[in-house]
């Protein structure tokens, strides 16, 4: 199964699924263990052109895809743990009123995270509320944008 996410998500851009080099490989299904380019990223989120500063890329492997409970997770690769360390889990399930829920949780460690909460803090939470809206109007436009 692929996996083509088609919105307008003004944070992150584009993922793809890449060797070791970065080099995208021809089938783009995840799977755990894979590599994960997630670029370009647009901190804070913007559908227009940022400045250098706020375009970023992260480079990532995939520890968990989990097709029965609807959950992934990656770790950043980019840098050494030390200096940083993040993990990104996401989730979907199915609430007592039969809408779908969608949470997402990025836990950042090593020396860099600190700088991270200090100064990047408010513009990642954007970021992810940004990823979220874009995932609910993608779904919904899916389905023709049925409650």
């Amino acid at each position: 199964m692929c996996y083509v996410f088609e919105s307008n998500d003004p944070s992150s851009r584009g993922q793809t699924i890449v060797d070791k080099s970065k080099k995208p490989l021809p089938d783009q299904t995840p799977a755990e263990g894979q590599y994960l380019f997630i670029g370009p990223v647009h901190i804070p989120p913007t559908m227009g052109e940022p400045g250098w500063f706020q375009k970023q890329t992260a480079f990532e492997q995939i520890t968990t895809v989990d097709h029965k409970n609807y959950r992934a997770a990656w770790v950043n690769i980019d840098m050494p743990h030390f200096l940083l360390n993040a993990e990104r889990w996401q989730m979907l399930t199915v609430e007592s009123d039969g809408k779908t829920k969608y949470e997402t949780t990025e836990v950042f460690g090593g020396l860099l995270a600190y700088l991270i909460k200090l100064f990047m803090r408010e513009n990642l939470v954007l970021g992810f509320d940004a990823q979220a809206q874009g995932l609910k109007d993608w779904a919904e436009s899916r389905r023709g944008g049925r409650e």
